[in-house]
């Protein structure tokens, strides 16, 4: 199951640096917390000024909101420029 986010233009930017591979495993390892399913369904996101990505959407299997901080500004610098 290969899905591309609906992300912003900046987080897109960091969303295309990363691997394949790297994005399926985070897709399908986001947390649900209503009923321990894991997954995304309908994703988007935006760039957080940390330089983080923030997913947003829904559990595949309750469709409860999940969301899940990817931490690009460590290895990519901060959103506002600053590393």
């Amino acid at each position: 199951m290969h899905i591309t986010p609906d992300l912003t233009p900046a987080a897109m930017q960091r969303w295309a640096r990363m691997s394949d591979a790297g994005k399926q495993l985070i897709l399908e390892r986001i947390w649900c917390g209503t009923c321990d399913g894991t997954g995304i369904r309908d994703a988007s996101g935006e760039l957080h000024p940390s330089g983080d990505i923030i997913l947003r959407g829904f559990c595949p299997a309750c469709g409860g909101k999940v969301a899940r901080v990817i931490e690009t500004g460590e290895t990519m610098g901060s959103a506002n420029g600053c590393t």
